[in-house]
C-alpha cells in the first residue's frame, strides 16, 4: 500500500499509526504485576497473574506458595531514586558503571547503524544485510541468555564487538589482511548484531540490579542517558571525513571500557530480585541471597 503513496510524510504517520495500535493491543494482553496487586492488597488477582505468568514462561509454581497479604494494603513500597545516593561506595560505582554502559551501548549501536556507507558494496544491499543479521542475534540471546547468565552473555558480546571493530579499523587503515569486500561487511554486521543483543540485554540486567522500590525511576534514567549517547553518535561520525579510522578508534575506547566496568558487577545468575536499595547494596556487595535480618544489619 504505501509503495503507491508518493508522500513520505504521510508514509510515515501510516506507519506510526499503525505500529501504535499494534503496541496498544499487545499492552492490553500484558498481565499486570502480582508485586502491583500484593502491594494493593487483592492477593487473588495477585495469585490469578503469577499464574498466567508462570503459564506463558512454562514455568510450574511450587505447590506450597503461598501469598501473604501485607500489613498495610494500598501502601506499595517506593523509594526515589535518590535514594541510590545513601548507599554504599560500592554500589554508587556500579550504578554510574550502568549509566556509562547504556551510554555506550546507544552509541555504538548508532554509529555502527548510521555509518554502514563506509562498508564497501552497495548501501542498499547492506543495509538489508544488516537488518536480517539481527535475527540471529535475538536467537542466540533467547537462546543462551538464561542458561549463560546475563553478565557472561554481555561480556561475551563485548568481546566479540571489540574483535569485530578491530577489523573494521585495520580495513578503514588500508591493511591488505582484511581488504575484501566480504569480511568487512562481516565484521561490521557482527559488532552491529552484537550491540543489538547487548541492548535488549542491558535492559534486563539493569532491572534484576536495581531494586523493585525504585527500578522504573532508574531504567527510565538509564534510558535517558542511553539517548545521550545516540545523539552523541551523529557527531562521532562526523569524523569520519578527517580521518575513517577515528570513529572505529572512539568505537573501540568506549566498547573496551564498557567491558571493564561491566566485568566487575555482580551476575545475577540464581539471585532473587532486590526489593529495596538495602538488597541491591546487599547485591553490589556479593552478599547476594542473605537474610532479611543481615540486610537490616548491612543498611
Amino acid at each position: 500500500m504505501l509503495f503507491y503513496i508518493t508522500s513520505w510524510r504521510l508514509q510515515f504517520v501510516i506507519l506510526c499509526v499503525l505500529l501504535a495500535l499494534c503496541a496498544i493491543i499487545v499492552a492490553t494482553l500484558l498481565p499486570e504485576s502480582p508485586f502491583y496487586y500484593a502491594g494493593k492488597g487483592d492477593m487473588d488477582k495477585a495469585m490469578i497473574s503469577l499464574e498466567k505468568i508462570s503459564r506463558t514462561n512454562k514455568v510450574a509454581l511450587p505447590h506450597s506458595l503461598v501469598l501473604e497479604r501485607p500489613t498495610k494494603p494500598g501502601a506499595i513500597t517506593s523509594e526515589s531514586i535518590f535514594g541510590v545516593l545513601h548507599v554504599s561506595m560500592v554500589t554508587k560505582l556500579g550504578v554510574v558503571s550502568l549509566f556509562y554502559a547504556f551510554f555506550t551501548m546507544a552509541l555504538l549501536l548508532y554509529c555502527l547503524s548510521y555509518h554502514v556507507s563506509a562498508v564497501p558494496g552497495d548501501v542498499y544491499n547492506n543495509s538489508f544485510i544488516m537488518g536480517l543479521t539481527s535475527v540471529p542475534a535475538y536467537y542466540w540471546l533467547y537462546r543462551y541468555g538464561d542458561k549463560l547468565g546475563r553478565k557472561k552473555c554481555l561480556i561475551n558480546l563485548y568481546l566479540l564487538t571489540i574483535c569485530s571493530l578491530l577489523v573494521a579499523w585495520c580495513d578503514s587503515r588500508g591493511t591488505a589482511l582484511f581488504n575484501t569486500i566480504t569480511i568487512q561487511l562481516l565484521a561490521f554486521v557482527t559488532a552491529r548484531s552484537c550491540m543489538l543483543a547487548i541492548a535488549s540485554l542491558m535492559y534486563l540486567y539493569t532491572s534484576e540490579l536495581y531494586p523493585s522500590s525504585a527500578r522504573s525511576g532508574l531504567v527510565g534514567l538509564s534510558s535517558m542517558i542511553a539517548r545521550a549517547g545516540a545523539i552523541l553518535s551523529s557527531y562521532v561520525l562526523v569524523l569520519d571525513t578527517y580521518d575513517p579510522s577515528l570513529v572505529y578508534i572512539i568505537c573501540l575506547v568506549a566498547a573496551v571500557l564498557a567491558l571493564v566496568l561491566l566485568a566487575r558487577l555482580p551476575d545475577t545468575t540464581g539471585t532473587q530480585l532486590p526489593q529495596t536499595f538495602s538488597e541491591c547494596d546487599a547485591l553490589f556487595q556479593g552478599q547476594a541471597g542473605v537474610s532479611g535480618e543481615d540486610l537490616s544489619r548491612i543498611a
